[in-house]
């Protein structure tokens, strides 16, 4: 059961990211959402590719 737990791990990813971005002023929401989009791509590319 890889699936599951991939897809809550991005979710989760997410979560934290706008958590990050509501609760802090100072931080860049462009620098946030963009390391969650990398990780994102990473996590999808890495976890639901095809079995070899």
């Amino acid at each position: 059961m890889k699936y599951p737990w991939l897809a809550a791990s991005i979710i989760l990813i997410w979560a934290m990211a706008a958590f990050a971005i509501l609760v802090r002023d100072e931080i860049r929401p462009d620098y946030v959402l963009g390391i969650t989009i990398v990780a994102s791509l990473v996590l999808g590319i890495w976890g639901f590719r095809a079995p070899k």
